[in-house]
């Protein structure tokens, strides 16, 4: 009886929903992997480094691009950081004696004298705080008001013209003008104002109920109203972040799930593999695609979710992983693009940072793909060899390929028929790992029913490996 053969071709369909199918190109999970650029091919991303050096001590959870050029960091101890350009360090620039800073904006206003000028705001627990764009941080640091008070978020943004903060079961603003409202608008007591989001004529509002009560809550407000114009329930632990590309995605709950809201039809559409959550400041634009640093995971890292043109699918895939390579009990603080650049910050038990995109270097890639079972899984199968047909391979650059019989036990590693346990050879453009070589114990050899292919690559400065298709060889056995 003649060989099968499984492929795997074409990868801009990113990280599946469920593990024995997806559109075209996805996969079960992976994670560096660059599906987007060039041409359809299994390749490596580029790394993050760290940019903060030893300056950044608090994870900041705000960013804000400012229109003087600069990059500002507001951190969760009180810390105020500034980054001059794409090139400069970061540097301290003033540290807020009321601690944990919340919400952060610039936003233009009167200065009271008839001027105009644009300011940075931010947020401590019970006061919202300014300083003129150009003033100098020793002198000009100015009292506000007085917020109602929220020890975990103060998210602000510009809507509607005005600037509205984020303040427990209220919305507080500020006006064009400079006037300040602590109580503009009032939701339903017992939610808690967590994040905003402009849109047309309205301002989209996302709030919680605390970490035990399974009710999220979205609130449209035009602000000419005395109240709230609409609202619409999750049932998941609060509303944590929300970002607009193509539509509106709304990030509730610890499961990671992602919601599309038109402000009349709601749908979960997505999670993030492993749950967890995004903070209100750690989501980004960039290009039309969606960034979420995702926390609370044994996946943590910066996502992505959309797609560059109407004929590729809405993808979602773990674009980067931070600098120091751990995915697991590591908080995303802030994510932003600043100069076409992508930033975020991140905490690792008591060290935090700022990475930015190595442009020199590509980081290390993983890819484990769907569960096959040929459409016939009562049938056992014989799983022989993996052929690889890749571009020329890059000088110091690897590929390493793993595999499971009836997703059992840990990944295997498949071997080369020389028995090496890696294909490296420089400028060669195909390769074949035997399976026969694995154990699987308590099976035969390379039989069941269903298998999984997974493969790590090695990159080498900018240099990355590229599988075009990857071939699975097999042979039906029979029903035993």
């Amino acid at each position: 009886m003649g060989l099968n053969a499984y492929r795997i071709k074409g990868f801009r369909g990113g990280i599946a929903d469920d593990a024995y199918k997806g559109v075209a190109g996805a996969f079960r999970f992976g994670y560096g992997l660059d599906i987007r650029g060039g041409v359809d091919t299994m390749k490596c991303n580029q790394a993050l480094k760290k940019d903060s050096g030893d300056i950044v001590t608090d994870l900041i959870l705000f960013f804000v691009p400012a229109s003087n050029g600069k990059l500002y960091g507001f951190g969760n101890t009180g810390k105020i950081y500034r980054k001059d350009s794409l090139v400069s360090a970061w540097v301290l620039v003033y540290t807020d004696p009321d601690g944990r800073i919340s919400g952060a904006y610039e936003y233009t206003n009167n200065n009271g004298s008839g001027s105009y000028v644009p300011y940075l705001y931010w947020a401590t627990e019970t006061k919202l705080k300014r300083i003129p764009l150009s003033g100098n941080w020793s002198t000009d640091v100015q009292m506000v008001g007085n917020l109602n008070g929220d020890p975990a978020w103060h998210t602000m943004t510009m809507a509607i013209g005005v600037l509205q903060i984020c303040d427990g079961r209220y919305i507080a603003l500020v006006d064009y003008e400079g006037n300040f409202n602590n109580q503009a608008l009032d939701v339903i007591a017992g939610n808690r104002t967590k994040t905003i989001l402009p849109q047309d004529q309205i301002a989209i509002i996302g709030s919680t109920k605390g970490d035990k009560i399974e009710e999220g809550w979205l609130w449209t407000w035009d602000k000419q109203q005395p109240s709230w114009i609409l609202r619409r329930m999750i049932a998941e632990k609060g509303i944590n972040a929300m970002i607009q590309t193509d539509f509106i995605i709304a990030q509730a709950g610890i499961s990671g799930g992602l919601y599309y809201w038109d402000t009349v039809n709601i749908m979960r559409f997505k999670a993030f593999p492993g749950g967890g959550w995004v903070n209100p400041g750690a989501v980004a634009n960039q290009r039309g695609i969606a960034l979420f640093g995702v926390t609370g995971s044994d996946k943590c890292g910066l996502y992505s979710y959309g797609r560059l043109s109407k004929n590729e699918p809405y993808s979602l895939n773990l674009e980067y992983i931070p600098s120091h390579g751990k995915i697991i009990d590591v908080e995303i603080g802030a994510v932003t693009v600043y100069g076409d650049q992508v930033f975020l910050s991140w905490k690792d038990g008591s060290t935090c940072g700022v990475d930015t995109i190595d442009a020199d270097n590509k980081k290390d890639a993983r890819y484990e793909g769907l569960v096959f079972d040929a459409g016939e899984p009562e049938l056992q199968k014989g799983f022989r060899h993996i052929k690889l047909l890749t571009r020329p391979l890059p000088a110091q650059c690897w590929i390493k390929a793993y595999y499971r019989i009836n997703e059992q036990g840990d990944w295997k590693q498949a071997y080369l028929e020389d028995g090496a346990d890696s294909f490296d050879k420089e400028g060669k453009t195909k390769t074949v790992f035997t399976i026969e070589t694995g154990d699987e114990e308590d099976e035969e050899k390379g039989k069941g029913e269903t298998f999984e292919l997974a493969f790590d690559l090695h990159p080498s400065g900018n240099d990355t490996p590229e599988i075009i298709v990857a071939s699975t060889y097999f042979e039906p056995i029979g029903i035993l």
